[in-house]
């Protein structure tokens, strides 16, 4: 082989194992997370149960007016919900199935669902610099139930 086909072959070989690499990367970043079955959290308390794992959230639940706040990312995130935040008060989610749509507005107890409006128990709010949400709704909306609470222990349990 001469030399400017040696360079062109080593050139094109370059660019197949370049661009093998970057269809590998963007798979991987398309393919969820496996979806956690269980998921707990305690009033105060910077730790999240995901199954058998324990992570820390960067704002703590709480409880006002005898509704549970969240933070909204936290529990998209582990619904398989991708949400996005216009900078405002608008956060738009949308589900892992990619046919239901959601559109929240910070201050409000109001959401729209596929176009229709429904309400929520409380308004979302920010705190610590999070949007937090009513867990028992948001997390129905995302296929969660709520299935204990330990008054004692202020912590909810929840299954998918």
């Amino acid at each position: 082989m001469n030399k400017p086909m040696k360079k062109t072959a080593s050139l094109l070989l370059g660019a197949a194992i370049a661009l093998s690499a970057t269809g590998a990367a963007a798979y991987a970043e398309e393919t969820p997370a496996p979806m956690p079955s269980k998921l707990w959290f305690q009033i105060g308390n910077y730790n999240i149960g995901i199954d058998d794992a324990v992570e820390t959230l960067d704002t703590t639940p709480f409880i006002q007016n005898g509704v549970t706040f969240v933070p909204f990312a936290v529990i998209a995130e582990k619904s398989g919900a991708r949400i996005n935040y216009n900078g405002k008060q608008t956060i738009y989610m949308k589900k892992s199935n990619n046919k239901d749509t959601y559109t929240f507005t910070i201050g409000s107890d109001k959401y729209v669902f596929n176009g229709e409006e429904k309400k929520l128990a409380a308004k979302l709010m920010v705190k610590s610099g999070r949007v937090v949400v009513p867990l028992r709704d948001v997390g129905t909306l995302l296929g969660w139930k709520v299935v204990s609470y330990d008054n004692q222990k202020k912590i909810v349990q929840m299954t998918m």
